[in-house]
This record gives structure tokens, sequence and C-alpha cells, in this order.
């Protein structure tokens, strides 16, 4: 029986405003084999009423279509078309083209439904199709033009939690943010700092690298004889970045009691060194991280270190870094922002270039290490390439090269994989609103299996389904 709360919720509860809903079809174009990384220009196509792609542009077109021009030998005048169909799906169609179209590693005969992230290889070019909200498009275009961070993004998940950190960097608020191992959390705190015009320093800790007992003291510092070991004074981290912004990456790794000293400068801005009774009041901005999910875990008690979802905070020290955390997405779901990230990292040698079946390898590969994993691996190949020929697939790591000949599963994964980490699998949970059965067709496994790490995990998916469904 739904409960009187339950009611009210489904009857107070809005319909998604039209800049919410998510009805603009695009083609975000990853990039060239020959040239990964492509202007803010070309990497954004709007379907609209239909998107005409090849190399010419076509004689007649109706109003609404548009068209992608790609300078690339291998794709056709007249290569493929993305058409809307009816209630609101999109198929794609090869226009007889000479050397083919492939959406997740399988050719297309003569056309296919698209599905929200399917990839789309045209001759040398890669792209992946979205379909958006306005906000989404929006926050992509404000990226593509004035890049958050190192590297534009057209992801709409990142570009929307870039969008947030951009409008919250100016004020001096804690932030927490959430993402797992080598997505790029330091990268963003750090590109905070520089939009916030603090004065001060960027400083990083990471505390999962510290030995626990001596967290508090790198933090707080300590005073001359405040220990045996403690032969002169000590300023902590917090003291030296005065002015500045404190990056504390695997919060969730610090004791509890450094959390609750932590939680008290917090509140008050006021520091005591160990070994000191008078507190210094401090100007320095908190920004956290964790890989293991940004909330505190059901029924957690107050004050107490959750371990549901919250990576070992305390719960009110989630409330006071971030009620709502900024969520980074892993590589594996914005591999639209792959070619722009190759052409990041390979700067150094900016005329290196790829074969086409290394690229499409790259694009193919699951990245469970994220770009860091990606960084790694092609500034490894650019050395083995000697940066005078393209990269090619003896370049790569052997599962990688093998990606392009692996049975493909939903959204470029393949069945047999690595098994999901518990923040992997929570991040999932949380973005298809507790239902299982997406997570699966996410992973490209079978409902058992994800059931399986669920139990394992002790993850309750109805603990992330909306309420009025709880």
């Amino acid at each position: 029986m739904t409960s009187p709360a339950d009611q009210t919720r489904t009857a107070v509860k809005s319909p998604l405003s039209s800049d919410e809903r998510r009805d603009v079809a695009l083609l975000l174009m990853v990039g060239s084999a020959e040239a990964p990384g492509l202007s803010a220009s070309r990497r954004l196509q709007i379907v609209g009423n239909g998107l005409e792609i090849g190399r010419r542009p076509p004689e007649h077109t109706r109003p609404g279509i548009n068209v992608a021009l790609l300078d690339d030998t291998l794709v056709s005048g007249h290569h493929a078309r993305i058409v809307p169909q009816p209630a609101g799906a999109f198929d794609l169609h090869d226009l007889g083209s000479k050397n083919g179209t492939w959406v997740d590693n399988a050719r297309v005969q003569r056309n296919v439904a698209l599905r929200d992230g399917a990839l789309v290889f045209v001759g040398n070019h890669v792209g992946v199709f979205r379909v958006v909200s306005a906000l989404e498009l929006e926050a992509i275009k404000n990226d593509l033009v004035q890049p958050f961070g190192p590297v534009a993004t057209s992801s709409p998940a990142l570009a929307l939690a870039c969008d947030r950190l951009r409008r919250l960097a100016a004020s001096d608020g804690e932030l927490l943010i959430v993402g797992e191992t080598g997505v790029g959390k330091e990268v963003y705190a750090r590109a905070v700092h520089l939009a916030s015009g603090r004065k001060g320093r960027f400083l990083a800790i990471n505390c999962a690298a510290i030995p626990r007992e001596l967290v508090e003291s790198e933090l707080f510092g300590y005073r001359a004889g405040a220990h045996s070991t403690a032969h002169q004074a000590k300023p902590g981290l917090i003291e030296e970045a005065e002015g500045g912004t404190l990056f504390l990456d695997e919060i969730g790794e610090m004791t509890p009691e450094a959390q609750t000293k932590l939680l008290r400068f917090l509140q008050d801005r006021e520091m005591t060194p160990l070994g000191s009774t008078r507190p210094r009041r401090m100007d320095v901005r908190i920004v956290a991280a964790t890989n293991r999910g940004g909330a505190a875990g059901p029924g957690a008690p107050a004050g107490k270190a959750s371990n549901g979802g919250g990576g070992g905070l305390r719960d009110d020290m989630i409330g006071r870094l971030g009620a709502a955390p900024i969520h980074l997405p892993p590589l594996r779901n914005r591999i639209e922002d792959l070619g722009a990230l190759c052409a990041h990292f390979l700067r150094a040698t900016p005329d290196v270039r790829f074969e086409q079946p290394a690229f499409r390898a790259l694009c193919l590969h699951g990245w469970p290490l994220n770009v860091r994993e990606l960084e790694k691996i092609v500034s490894t190949a650019a050395v083995l390439a000697a940066g005078a020929k393209p990269i090619a697939l003896r370049d790569l790591p052997e599962p990688i090269a093998r990606s392009v000949n692996a049975p493909i599963g939903v959204a470029g994964r393949r069945p047999g994989g690595p098994s999901p980490t518990a923040g992997q699998l929570e991040e999932l949970l949380r973005r298809y609103d507790g239902n299982v059965a997406e997570v699966s067709r996410d992973l490209g496994k079978h409902r058992a299996a994800v059931w399986r790490w669920i139990k394992k995990f002790g993850l309750g998916p109805q603990n992330f389904r909306p309420k009025d469904r709880a």
C-alpha cells in the first residue's frame, strides 16, 4: 500500500522542464586517426532533422538537415546519414559508401538503430552518438569554446560537472569531487584553484599514501617538543596553503580522529598545531576527493564513518564538504574526449598520427584505469613508433590491440572484461537509479553476475532509487 508521504511526493513531482529533457541528438566526433585532436567546431555535430555525413556537400537538402563534412580520403562523397524515427529513435543509413560504416565495431549493411553512446566509425573518423538535454548541449558548447580543464570536453556528463565547478570556483566553500581512480580529480581541483583567483599555493596530498598515524601532523603541523622526534617546529600543509587551496585526495583514508579535527577547522577556520594551545586562524580552501562514492551510507549514525558509499568518511564530514558532490565520469563513458586527450598527451610530438585500426582499438577499449592509463599507453606508443611513423596496433598493449577483433557488447565493452570495482558499480547504480538491468547493459555483463557483485560489495539497489519509487 502506498504511504501518504509517497502519495504526496508523487502528487507534487513536476515533469522535466524543456531544458532537462533529453531530446537533442548529437554526433560528437572523437577525432581522426590522422588528426586525433579536432577543432571545437568539428567536434560537435547536431543531428537536427537529419545529419548527412560525407566528403562533399549533398546537392539538395531539406530544411533542418545538417551536414558533417569530413576531410578524409577514406570517406565517400555521400557516406552515411542519421535519420530521426518515430518516438525519439534514430537510425543510421549507409549510403553505399566505398569503405563502409561501422557502429560498435559491426559493419552496417543498410541501416541500424542508434542507441545513446553508440560508437560510429566512418573512414578514419570516429564519433559518439548522444541524445542530450538543452542544458547539456549548452554546457558542451561553453566548454568547447572556453575549456575549464586542460582539455575541452564534449562529454555531456563532464561538461555539466565543469559547469558546476566553474560557477563554484569563485566561492570559498569546500568541494567534494567523486570519481574512479585516474579520472583526473586532482586536475579539476587545480582548475578550480586557478579559476578561483586565490593568490596562495595549490597543494595536494594523497591521504592514502601517508601512514595513518602521521596524517594529523602532516595537516596541522607541530611545535618543537610535541613528541619524541619533534626537535623543531614543522608547519602543516594547511599552514603552507595559507591564502590558497589544499586538495585532499582519498580523504576517506583519513583516520576518524583526523577527520574530527579537520571538521572542526572547516567549521571555524582555526587550527591548533600539535603541541600548541594557541589556535591560529587560516584562510585556506579545502577541495577533497574520494573514489568510493560521495554520500553517507543509508542509516549511518550521525557523526560516524560510513562504509556504505561514503568511502570511510564521517557522514557529518560529507555534509560539510558537499552534500551534493560533483561526479567526474570514467573515460569509458566519455570516449568522445579520447582524441582530444591523445592530442594533449602527444603535444610534445604534434605530428604523431595513428593507423586506423590502432585508433579504432583505443576507442573500443574499456579503460579500467581511465585517463591515467590512456596517457601512459599513448606516450609509450609514441616512443615505440619513434615519432616518425603512425602508431600501429603493434605499438599498443595486446589486450587493446585485440579490441578491434573482439565481439562487442553494449557501449563498446566486451563480455568477459574486468569486473567492476565497488566504486564503479556504485556509480552505475546511482546513474541508473538502482536499475540493475540498465547497469548490466552498460557493463555488457549478464544480470546474474551484476547481482553477485552487488551482494559481494553490500550495495542495495533500492538505496539508489528516487524516493517516490523506492
